[in-house]
């Protein structure tokens, strides 16, 4: 029987659990109210929720009559006396709706934010997520911040990025993080930070590969770098980026509806790749009279670009080649000649090798090497009988080596060993 009781009394304790967790509702008819568990028997008689109730009650009226400074203040009450109400984080999430409503977005961003840190298990957790995104998509849009709720002040798209940062982070397995992500290239874009539009793309691409921003992904990195793209002339790395994704929206999505986009795309990025080669072959061609290397180059304008207007023209370019057609003089060539056509004989390999005299490398025996260690100069007999005179180095070993030695065994300083010479 003891056995029988303990399971009942327990059963009893998480039934008392489970109505104990209330629901915080309000109607326009009753204000906020407790609707389920225990606090709602009884509220009437708890003096703390029922000021907690009023508190609550006047900051939705005043919210109502758009005097969203006193709604602050109560909610603020709310938050300083009863932090762990079944209030609190509602009255957060309330005060973060009036900020918004001055155009105080980071003060709106912050209080929502003390519900994700404070109360993890508010009922509200993703409508919390969708404010703080809203917010962010507030500012992309060139919403006007007032300072203190009525200065207006600039609008700092920064803020936008550092915000969907946060909705990623909060909940990064939630609907509005590659959403956010998206949105955060399109800002950094818009300000020119290029490298803050490609990690968050990137991220999007390889975290969210199957979400259906994935593929406008891709296609708005190609876009990107085709913004990078200076033309012909300039480096092509942007160029041949803009390709690879391109390349890859049409290979991974072949039936989105922005594929005659991506099409179009691919073959300008191809043409300006192509013709960087081809400006050079024209240069070879029409200013140094070098048939070979302009050849090259026209060939691999056609590689790089088959179908491409640049490949055209570096056909032409190979036929007046083959035919033997001369470029049109230049004003240089007028007055100087036209450049010489190279030979294979400029190339030629133009190094030599010095023959080294043996006579350089003459054996020395250690013993004439380290004699007469204190002299200035010494003198050696070369095999050919030849006598060479050398500068002697410091001794190496013997008694003479104390001259170079303080009392603890280091190394005087040199000038003081030659003195002492």
């Amino acid at each position: 029987m003891n056995f029988i009781r303990h399971i009942a009394a327990v059963a009893a304790f998480v039934a008392a659990f489970v109505e104990a967790r209330a629901e915080l509702v309000w109607t326009p008819q009753t204000g906020w109210e407790i609707r389920g568990g225990v606090l709602a028997n009884i509220v009437g008689e708890n003096v703390n929720v029922g000021n907690a109730l009023e508190a609550m009650n006047e900051g939705k009226k005043a919210f109502d009559e758009g005097e969203y400074l006193s709604a602050i203040n109560y909610y603020q009450v709310v938050i300083n006396e009863y932090p762990d109400s079944l209030f609190a984080p509602e009255a957060y999430f309330q005060i973060s709706r009036s900020y918004v409503k001055r155009g105080q977005f980071e003060n709106a961003f912050e209080s929502l934010q003390e519900i994700i840190k404070r109360y993890p298990d508010y009922p509200k957790f993703n409508q919390v997520i969708g404010e703080e995104f809203n917010i962010a998509n507030m500012i992309q849009n060139g919403a006007t911040p007032y300072l203190w709720g009525w200065f207006p002040w600039f609008t700092d798209y920064n803020d936008a990025i550092k915000f969907y940062e946060q909705v990623v982070k909060n909940a990064p397995y939630g609907d509005y993080a590659p959403l956010s992500l998206m949105n955060i290239s399109l800002v950094a874009e818009d300000i020119g930070k290029y490298e803050t539009a490609f990690d968050a793309l990137d991220r999007l691409i390889n975290t969210y590969p199957s979400s259906m921003l994935t593929p406008d992904a891709y296609l708005q990195m190609a876009n990107i770098y085709r913004q990078l793209v200076s033309g012909p002339e300039y480096d092509q790395t942007p160029t041949k980026n803009a390709i690879s994704f391109f390349q890859d929206y049409l290979i991974l999505f072949p039936n989105e509806s922005q594929v005659a986009h991506a099409e179009e795309g691919l073959d300008t990025m191809r043409d300006i790749l192509a013709r960087s080669r081809l400006i050079l072959g024209d240069f070879y061609y029409y200013y140094r009279n070098n048939h070979t290397a302009a050849s090259i180059l026209y060939n691999e304008t056609i590689t790089l670009g088959p179908s491409t207007p640049a490949a055209d023209e570096a056909r032409v370019q190979l036929r007046k080649i083959a035919d033997g057609v001369l470029a049109p003089m230049t004003p240089y060539d007028w007055f100087w000649g036209r450049y010489e056509k190279p030979s294979i004989d400029s190339f030629e390999d133009e190094t030599r090798i010095d023959e080294l005299n043996a006579d350089e490398f003459e054996a020395m025996s250690v013993d004439a090497f380290l004699e007469t260690p204190g002299a200035s100069v010494g003198e050696v007999i070369s095999p050919d009988g030849s006598v060479r005179s050398y500068e002697s180095l410091g001794p190496l070993y013997g008694p003479e080596m104390d001259q170079f030695l303080f009392e603890d065994g280091f190394y005087k300083e040199v000038e003081d060993a030659e003195e002492s010479l």
